[in-house]
């Protein structure tokens, strides 16, 4: 279930509507340190004075270097050690980061409890709080290991998007501007003709962007569940773009990295599916009017492709892309030429 508020006000209600508060269930909500800062001691307070529940707190360093298996031991141990059980909640308070290590925790601890997320990001309330994706990071590959757990409620506030920084807004800009590719040419009409009011965060166009893509994201999600086909259409860019987010040490935000991504994919599109030129530039303009990278220097083509080879997508070494013939449809291409990649790839390449 999937809530859009301005505010925390209704947090408990929705609760209460799954799950029965009066009862003495132990509870963890999982943060990071910066949203631990902004928004802890407010869920904390709704929490411990609209339930019975005794409640915990444990707080993770902010950033992508969070999702390992060090922090993974740490949440489990914290677990046990509070004594939860198959009654008992845990919280993902925080973005994506957070969603993906303690939805992982909560799916593999006890073969499985429930979780809650409180995506506090554009790029976690629009995306990646959705799906039941969970995992972790390993060997410099982005979510090599991690399982399918859906949480039971899904509670964004827009609210929390006037704390984030500039970088981190736009970075689920990327996210929203893919939407609109795969699945809603009306959607990155949207974008376009409310460009200013986006930008200035204005609640009413958050709203409908936010509200738009979990839409289409359950939509797919329930088609296709474990991502056996459809599902990967949501990877538009990101085969690219995770590539070069590793490659990086995920300095780079991963919808910077996947505007990247997705400026790759809409050259192959366009020479290989018959994307309209202009169609590809009316998205990336719309990336770069946003604020997020089409370009990049400091990399190389072949290392780049190399590191896409380790894409989950992947089978027997051979790539699967997804692709676009026309915003609002996407297509899944398995073991597209080398050269044609590489090809792509050095549209981006500057240096």
């Amino acid at each position: 279930m999937v809530v859009v508020r301005n505010d925390w006000g209704d947090l408990v209600s929705e609760i209460a509507k799954i799950w029965e508060i009066s009862e003495a269930r132990r509870v963890i909500i999982v943060t990071d340190v910066n949203v631990e800062a902004l928004y802890a001691a407010q869920i904390w307070e709704s929490l411990s004075g609209g339930t019975n529940w005794h409640l915990e707190m444990l707080t993770l360093p902010a950033g992508e270097a969070a999702k390992d298996f060090g922090n993974l031991g740490k949440i489990l141990t914290i677990f046990h050690e509070a004594g939860l059980d198959r009654s008992s909640l845990v919280f993902a308070l925080g973005g994506g980061v957070i969603s993906d290590i303690a939805g992982f925790a909560a799916s593999i601890y006890m073969r499985g409890i429930d979780y809650v997320n409180l995506p506090t990001t554009l790029l976690a309330q629009v995306d990646a709080s959705i799906g039941g994706k969970t995992a972790i990071d390993f060997a410099g590959v982005k979510n090599l290991i991690g399982s399918f757990r859906h949480p039971r409620l899904i509670y964004a506030n827009l609210a929390t998007l006037d704390s984030l920084p500039r970088r981190e807004f736009i970075s689920g800009l990327s996210e929203v501007v893919k939407y609109g590719i795969i699945k809603d040419r009306a959607l990155l009409d949207f974008l376009h003709e409310n460009k200013e009011a986006i930008t200035m965060r204005g609640a009413d166009a958050l709203a409908h962007i936010v509200a738009r893509c979990c839409a289409i994201k359950s939509e797919i999600v329930a088609a296709d569940e474990k991502e056996a086909n459809l599902r990967q259409i949501l990877n538009f860019g990101h085969t690219f773009g995770h590539a070069i987010e590793s490659l990086l040490n995920f300095s780079l935000p991963h919808g910077h990295a996947v505007s990247l991504g997705m400026v790759c994919a809409l050259d192959y599109s366009v020479r290989h599916l018959g994307l309209s030129a202009k169609e590809a530039d009316f998205a990336a303009q719309l990336l770069e009017g946003f604020g997020l990278p089409t370009a990049l220097a400091g990399l190389c083509p072949e290392e780049i492709y190399a590191q896409m080879l380790k894409d989950k997508k992947a089978r027997n070494g051979q790539l699967t892309l997804i692709l676009t013939p026309q915003p609002g449809q996407a297509e899944i291409v398995r073991n597209p030429a080398r050269a044609e990649v590489l090809r792509s790839i050095k549209t981006i390449l500057r240096g």
